[in-house]
């Protein structure tokens, strides 16, 4: 009969030792392994095979195989390469087990082979087993399924803009005929355009909001075609785009601006010439 002895199972070392060693191999990171040594994936970065194969030296680490055998299915194939290897810290003799397996449906094309599952099944053994016994709990990059780190992260869908409703859409035609009827008489497309541009940053009445339309149609009835044509004559010599003031304005602007009422539509309607609106 197996007696047990009364106590509590206690550290191999004290606490001080312990940091001490747990701050030593996190030195080895950046002082023996090199950048082609670790893998980001999750934003963390994993210690590959060439790093872990010099934590096993610096710390005197042996490392054997103790399996090494396929998997097959109920038909007889191999479908993936089971590994379990055991690392031995040399002097003290305490040890760690650690298992490893790969299957074809991790590879991809030429690397789908036996030689490339049996040898990737090892190395994750051997990687689990050394991290176990001397890695404070590192996770090396060759344990990770390869189809979970090298898909590409999702592209974002851009967000679509809402569509305008119907009565928004006959609002903004009915405001741009408005101001195709008042500005006719007054300028050129040309003038028109320039005029716009200084304003809203947009030359193009389809390209304007409803209250971008309702503030140049106030601008263009409030003005005679003389001082329009004065200032579009101006603004067209000058070869610098509107700016991020003009913007502050306009919006300013359209935040005030005065609803076209229907009275007024329907004068204008009424005197209103065809042609192309844009």
């Amino acid at each position: 009969m197996t007696v047990q002895n009364d106590g509590m199972i206690t550290p191999a070392g004290t606490l001080d030792q312990a940091v001490e060693q747990f701050n030593l191999y996190q030195q080895m990171k950046t002082r023996i392994g090199q950048p082609d040594d670790f893998q980001a994936i999750g934003g963390k970065k994993h210690p590959k095979k060439s790093f872990v194969r010099k934590v096993q030296r610096f710390f005197n680490v042996s490392c054997e195989i103790v399996q090494d055998e396929p998997l097959k299915d109920e038909k007889g194939e191999i479908v993936a390469w089971l590994a379990k290897a055991k690392a031995i810290h040399q002097k003290t003799g305490v040890y760690q087990e650690g298992d490893g397996s790969c299957g074809y449906d991790e590879k991809h094309g030429k690397q789908k082979t036996l030689h490339n599952i049996r040898a990737h099944a090892i190395t994750r053994a051997k990687n689990r087993a050394i991290l176990d016994l001397v890695g404070f709990g590192d996770v090396s990059a060759e344990e990770i399924a390869e189809n979970q780190h090298q898909q590409p992260a999702p592209q974002q869908q851009p967000k679509q803009k809402p569509q305008p409703t119907l009565k928004e859409r006959i609002d903004k035609g009915k405001q741009m005929i408005v101001i195709e009827a008042e500005t006719n008489k007054k300028l050129t497309k040309d003038e028109r355009k320039s005029i716009m541009k200084t304003e809203t940053g947009k030359d193009s009445l389809t390209e304007l909001t409803i209250d971008e339309l309702t503030t140049m149609y106030r601008h263009f009835k409030s003005h005679t075609a003389e001082e329009l044509k004065e200032t579009a004559k101006a603004q067209m010599t000058q070869t610098d785009v509107i700016d991020a003031e003009f913007s502050e304005v306009t919006e300013q602007k359209a935040d005030t601006a005065t609803p076209i009422t229907d009275e007024e539509l329907e004068d204008i309607f009424a005197s209103a010439q065809g042609g192309e609106i844009g």
